[in-house]
């Protein structure tokens, strides 16, 4: 199981990660589809310099361009998903997180099974084909009822990867995630297959996870490495990021 660290886009944390032995680091879909060339270059440079890979992105949406909903625009979303997808190929991402809740939420009053086709047409229709050209797959993130009103649990997402049907449309379990819907490894176990990347923090208060905690990292690691999934990101709240990736990889290593 590589472990890696979420860092956005700031690329002063990459010899962070690599000097703590993290294996990979996380960026953001923006850094790709929306960022200058330079703040690119500079940010890919770092990789370079540090010997470190950025295997994965998420925030893939911004909240403005929806998915679902009236204003939805196939169009629209496959330019920024061409232009984001071409510039990670560049980068070396393998893995692009469906998480954004502002762009899939299903508007308010709107037939939920609408929104669900839209889902559906843009992973199939427009995610996938662009993905594949480049080498990438798409993981579906399943989201606290809090962040969003649909896809929330592991089983929800098994059922939108089941009907898309394509084999770089995949599944992320995120253990925050799943404890606000009382998921659990066993849950994760039954993903074998199609669960191809997690993220991990101290599920009760979204932090890095540190010696002493209460949450059976281990269980969920090992139910991870059942279910085929290769890639643990950590994500989560940190005022010292230093110290608390130390403590963090310490404890999931």
């Amino acid at each position: 199981m590589k472990i890696g660290a979420c860092i956005g886009s700031d690329k002063s944390k990459i010899a962070v990660c690599k000097k703590l032995g993290y294996d990979y680091v996380e960026s953001c879909f923006a850094l790709l589809a929306e960022d200058d060339e330079a703040s690119f270059e500079a940010f890919r440079q770092a990789l370079l310099d540090n010997g470190i890979p950025c295997l994965s992105v998420n925030c893939f949406l911004p909240g403005a361009l929806k998915v679902t909903g009236p204003e939805a625009d196939l169009s629209a979303l496959a330019e920024y998903v061409e232009r984001g997808m071409k510039r990670g190929q560049r980068l070396g991402v393998k893995k692009v997180v469906f998480g954004s809740s502002g762009a899939r939420n299903i508007p308010e009053g709107y037939p939920f099974a609408d929104g669900m086709r839209q889902i559906f047409c843009f992973l199939s229709d427009v995610v996938s084909p662009i993905a594949e050209k480049y080498g990438i797959i798409v993981v579906i993130e399943p989201l606290s009822p809090k962040d969003t009103n649909v896809i929330r649990s592991l089983r929800e997402g098994a059922e939108i990867v089941a009907a898309v049907n394509k084999q770089n449309v995949l599944l992320l379990g995120d253990l925050y995630h799943m404890y606000n819907v009382n998921d659990g490894p066993a849950d994760v176990r039954m993903m074998k297959g199609i669960l191809r990347h997690a993220h991990i923090a101290e599920p009760t208060k979204r932090i890095y996870p540190a010696p002493g905690d209460a949450c059976d990292y281990k269980a969920f690691l090992e139910a991870l490495e059942f279910a085929g999934c290769d890639t643990c990101s950590v994500e989560a709240g940190t005022g010292d990021f230093e110290n608390d990736a130390a403590r963090a990889i310490a404890v999931l290593k």
